[in-house]
């Protein structure tokens, strides 16, 4: 009880409301923002805005319970043991092929008003679900790439300066917007497709070099 009570104490905490862009990249290409695999129950999930809204309910989402792989059970996403598999059934292990390299399931995360010459961190293994939201206006990448490729940013970093909290098809009577935090000074990062909306999201055409 002790420990569940400290967790629940430690940003973030129930009173935080946090967003990171995130983005699923595949040999090169950016894949649609994922979607939400049914009701929330904890506070970690998405609009489909390639944003995650970290603003947890309770103990279950706060602090160290924070973690990456809430998001992915919110998505409907599976990664363990070298292997993702997407919600729509899309899997990737290591060793299988891009272009004829071998790929690498990774997930490269960049602190705060990152840009395009920011170097993201690299998390591999157990490493990419035990990672923790910490603060507010990071970014990250599920990967599947050639070791030694580098993803862009997400798409969709230029949501962060201004998120929406509102659902598709949600009202916004009643709706509380001073409980959101933006991201001051947020980075705008824009693509050969332009920024990702939730109408029409961004794709990148790179290939692995």
């Amino acid at each position: 009880r002790d420990s569940r009570r400290t967790t629940a104490s430690e940003a973030p905490t129930t009173r935080d409301h946090w967003h990171e862009a995130f983005a699923v990249n595949v040999c090169g290409e950016f894949l649609d923002p994922p979607t939400d695999d049914g009701p929330d129950r904890l506070g970690i999930h998405t609009h489909g805005d390639g944003l995650i809204h970290v603003h947890p309910y309770g103990a279950g989402a706060t602090g160290d319970n924070a973690t990456m792989g809430v998001f992915f059970k919110q998505i409907g996403t599976v990664v363990q043991d070298g292997t993702m598999t997407l919600k729509n059934g899309t899997t990737k292990k290591d060793g299988d092929k891009c272009d004829g390299k071998k790929g690498q399931v990774a997930l490269f995360v960049w602190p705060p008003q990152a840009s395009a010459k920011t170097e993201p961190k690299k998390l591999t293994g157990e490493d990419i679900t035990n990672y923790r939201f910490a603060e507010n206006g990071t970014a990250s990448v599920l990967s599947f790439n050639p070791d030694g490729f580098t993803p862009p940013l997400p798409p969709s970093m230029s949501e962060l300066a201004n998120p929406s909290d509102v659902e598709p098809g949600q009202s916004t009577d009643g709706l509380n917007s001073a409980t959101s935090t933006t991201v001051a000074g947020a980075v705008t990062t824009t693509t050969a497709a332009g920024s990702s909306t939730t109408a029409a999201p961004a794709t990148s055409t790179a290939k692995p070099g």
